[in-house]
């Protein structure tokens, strides 16, 4: 695990995994993303692919047709399944990930992969989403109302590989809410040097919560979390419909 402080403004949530899993884009990146992609489409449609002309790769940039909307972006192989022909993409500026056909992939020219990929993966610190598939719902559907504008985003650690982030929308820190909504919980960390602090906001809108009875806690107290020397929240694929932000 390694810990940074850094703090950027001027974020935009783009896709959620469940309510501590998501993808940010940062806002100053949006202008040359969007002339990119016109540019691509553009070029698509004027010089449409040759049907059987691309050979997927696992691991390859490539662009996709997303089925919801019809347009172009690009993505990632993450998987090729033999058995069925279908790809499963990542879309790379948006975070979000689909199963498509070989005939909705093309070759990404080199003039069009030279921007980084825009969406960046990240979890609110040490916050554990719920199981349960309504509270599951209802966590996720919090987190959009409040990831719905520009937010700050600041790293707190990084565990395997991942950004541990806090993120603020108009002053709220994100996490401490859904805690004190009593819609998430939180692994404890030993390590009260580093994550002291933290702790003692997680724990403080945590008890607010049950003292409260809000959402989860309306019938009592029933979650018991076991301290552990690092954590990474628990991953529950919900599904968002098009590209863009929340």
């Amino acid at each position: 695990v390694s810990t940074q402080s850094t703090g950027s403004s001027g974020i935009n949530a783009e896709y959620g995994e469940d309510s501590s899993h998501i993808w940010v884009q940062r806002c100053a990146d949006g202008a040359a993303l969007i002339a990119l992609m016109n540019q691509m489409r553009s070029e698509l449609i004027s010089d449409p692919p040759l049907a059987g002309s691309y050979t997927p790769r696992h691991g390859d940039l490539c662009v996709a047709i997303f089925s919801v909307d019809s347009n172009w972006y690009r993505a990632k192989i993450t998987k090729i399944h033999k058995d069925t022909g279908l790809i499963d993409v990542l879309f790379v500026d948006f975070g979000n990930s689909a199963s498509v056909s070989s005939s909705d992939l093309a070759q990404l020219s080199h003039q069009f992969s030279s921007l980084p990929s825009a969406a960046q993966e990240c979890k609110l610190a040490f916050i554990v989403p719920p199981e349960d598939d309504d509270w599951k719902q209802d966590a996720m559907s919090e987190l959009q109302v409040l990831a719905n504008a520009k937010l700050v985003l600041t790293i707190v650690a990084k565990v395997a590989g991942v950004d541990f982030v806090s993120l603020s929308s108009n002053g709220t820190d994100i996490a401490t809410h859904l805690l004190s909504s009593g819609l998430v919980e939180y692994e404890k960390q030993k390590n009260r040097n580093r994550y002291g602090s933290l702790m003692s906001q997680y724990e403080s809108a945590l008890n607010d919560a049950r003292k409260n009875r809000r959402n989860r806690f309306q019938y009592g107290d029933f979650t018991k979390m076991t301290p552990r020397s690092s954590g990474t929240p628990n991953s529950q694929m919900i599904t968002r419909v098009v590209p863009g932000c929340f």
